[in-house]
């Protein structure tokens, strides 16, 4: 063998051309080495490179055509707003999920290729292994609770727990309406203009008032004098006569006004409830406009004493519509 070949030997394939023809054997060796690990290492690169635009360019029209095929959201909503409730929070779920599953799908490449030119560079992928495995294992029980909330957070995205704009009680105090969901938190800013921050694993039960459609529920407080079935008439008529009010038409559904009669009865008089089915986040507008024309439609009958307040249970806090 000759000394070209053996200085050459493990160098790479560069070498021995090169050293034949510059007689320098650090500039061969220099050569030798780049025709080896940083091609090696430009080829991972490139491959990881386009594997990544690939896998993303798979999960995004997976993304759209979720979008595109986005489910009706139960019968319960009523068909004039089933079309664009769809189109809102299905879209709106269907990019962000799309989202997350690209930046995973690129963190697994990133990993894949970082191990590859690890290798490539003499490092022992098992040591490393081990050695990562005894920091996760360190790790993980302190960030045990971060997964619980970036777990809680993708379910909540996936299954559309609520939404930008949803009104939710997450647990007195934190009641309000959602500004940001993250997988790991969600922001809300409640009626005082409160900013709440809730970890999502910390969200036990959610409830949400806005989601699809929402109820106008008013409670009016006539004296035990007044013609019950009279009152009740009027209450039904404010509802109907909002129905024909392009102005409050287009808050309502299709379903018309339910009154419910006499809730309840105490020493202050007797309680008539009503309650009238709204598009999402519109309850609060329509309470008050029914409110308002409860009033004048009672001051024109006659049915004096009366007041109109809004329903509320025990534990239930009562949320205006912003503005």
């Amino acid at each position: 063998m000759s000394d070209v070949a053996v200085y050459c030997q493990g160098r790479g394939w560069a070498c021995v051309p090169l050293l034949d023809l510059t007689g320098n054997e650090r500039l061969a060796a220099v050569a030798g080495f780049l025709s080896e690990i940083p091609l090696t290492i430009g080829a991972i690169i490139l491959v990881a490179w386009i594997t990544n635009g690939i896998l993303r360019r798979v999960i995004q029209r997976g993304g759209d055509r979720m979008m595109a095929k986005a489910d009706q959201i139960g019968e319960a909503m009523p068909n004039r707003f089933r079309r664009q409730e769809s189109a809102g929070r299905s879209a709106a779920r269907g990019e962000a999920i799309s989202t997350v599953a690209r930046s995973v799908a690129t963190s697994v490449v990133v990993l894949g290729a970082s191990g590859a030119i690890l290798s490539e560079l003499g490092v022992s992928l098992a040591a490393l292994v081990a050695s990562a495995g005894v920091i996760g294992v360190a790790l993980g029980f302190g960030a045990q609770n971060l997964v619980r909330d970036m777990l809680a957070g993708w379910f909540i995205v996936v299954e559309d727990r609520y939404g930008v704009g949803d009104t939710i009680d997450a647990g007195a105090p934190a009641v309000g309406v959602v500004e940001r969901i993250t997988l790991r938190s969600t922001r809300l800013r409640d009626i005082n203009g409160v900013v709440w921050h809730v970890d999502n694993g910390e969200v036990v039960r959610v409830g949400n008032k806005t989601q699809n459609w929402s109820r106008a529920v008013i409670d009016v407080v006539v004296t035990r004098q007044t013609d019950v079935d009279l009152a009740c008439r009027l209450l039904e008529q404010v509802g109907l006569d909002m129905r024909e009010d392009p102005q409050w038409a287009s808050h309502l559904t299709d379903d018309p006004p339910h009154v419910l009669g006499v809730y309840s009865m105490n020493p202050t008089g007797v309680t008539l409830r009503v309650h009238q089915d709204t598009a999402p986040s519109k309850q609060f507008d329509v309470e008050r406009e029914y409110r308002k024309r409860v009033l004048a439609a009672f001051e024109s009958a006659g049915i004096v004493q009366a007041s109109v307040m809004p329903a509320m249970s025990m534990g239930q806090q009562i949320l205006p519509t912003e503005g």
